[in-house]
């Protein structure tokens, strides 16, 4: 389903769409969301599906901290990765088996440029699984322990 449904009625449209999400997730992560463990989460993506880098604004994510001043240029990795949108990624994604999964493939380089924007120190001789599993417990394993010690 895309654009706006049959008689322009967007709300329609997106519960459509959050139906299609639901029917496609499994029982555990339907009863994950329905017990609070879990959410979901809207990420704007590019026309060729990749993530696009949140808009600035409100979030109930604590923001991670940056080396970068607020008019320091953004650089990009070494072989041009969008670390905003792969910060994004990371964001969005609830296990950090997902989060490894995602940054497996990359090259040692782009890791180290992304530690780097999420302002990890120590990591330069690091193994890559070694700075793979230091970047998903800095993301996704920080707010996943956050959000278990809030639940207590």
């Amino acid at each position: 389903m895309t654009g706006t449904p049959p008689g322009g009625d967007l709300a329609a449209g997106v519960l459509a769409r959050v139906g299609e999400l639901l029917a496609g997730l499994s029982a555990a992560d339907v009863a994950a969301l329905t017990q609070g463990r879990a959410r979901l989460a809207v990420v704007p993506v590019t026309p060729a599906g990749d993530p696009v880098a949140p808009a600035d604004g409100p979030s109930d994510r604590p923001a991670a901290p940056t080396p970068l001043s607020p008019t320091a240029p953004v650089q990009p990795a070494p072989s041009g990765v969008d670390l905003d949108a792969a910060s994004a990624a990371l964001d969005a994604m609830a296990r950090r088996g997902d989060g490894t999964a995602y940054l497996t493939p990359w090259a040692i380089r782009d890791l180290r440029a992304l530690a780097a924007r999420l302002g990890l120190r120590g990591v330069g001789g690091l193994r890559k699984a070694e700075l793979v599993e230091r970047l998903v417990e800095r993301t996704i394993g920080f707010r996943v322990a956050s959000a278990a010690v809030r639940a207590r």
